[in-house]
């Protein structure tokens, strides 16, 4: 049976106010436009309405925001509150770890889970992240409010695991 891995950093990084603001008054509008504009009775206009609403959280729980965790063994990152994207990377595959400011809508088109080939991006808001360079020259931004704690956190990490195999 696998244990769970004692987290020595957590970090959350949730949608910029403003992305919340939106994204709650485009699904308060839809599920409106649902009960006004559906036919049927009044149960069935307020079942559509409340199903809207509901779909509309349960998206905002599955993809709102990023939390990374820096654990003993590896770097586990997933988006939302209910870890249903998430992303592993072994502590092992690291070859070195930068703070940096970046674009992202210049260098991944926006936010979230971004890029192809050897360069992605997991990142909520802002331009601060991470850069970890993983072997076979891949790189992957991880978005951060607070980069240079979260690059100690790993640096930390990667020398116990180190430490651990000599």
């Amino acid at each position: 049976m696998k244990t769970e891995e004692q987290t020595r950093y957590r970090e959350r990084t949730p949608w910029a106010f403003w992305v919340d603001l939106i994204y709650g008054a485009a699904i308060a509008s839809g599920a409106y436009s649902v009960f006004v504009t559906s036919g049927g009775g009044m149960l069935f206009r307020l079942a559509a309405g409340a199903a809207m609403l509901a779909g509309g959280w349960g998206l905002r729980m599955v993809l709102g925001g990023l939390t990374v965790l820096v654990q003993e063994s590896r770097i586990v990152m997933h988006l939302g509150t209910v870890r249903l994207v998430r992303r592993t990377v072994p502590l092992d595959s690291i070859v070195s770890l930068e703070s940096v400011r970046y674009r992202p809508l210049l260098e991944f088109g926006g936010w979230g889970v971004r890029g192809a080939g050897k360069k992605k991006a997991w990142t909520a808001r802002g331009d601060r992240a991470v850069v970890v360079e993983l072997d076979e020259d891949r790189k992957l931004y991880v978005g951060s409010d607070h980069p240079q704690r979260l690059e100690a956190a790993i640096r930390s990490a990667v020398a116990g695991r180190r430490k651990r195999d000599d």
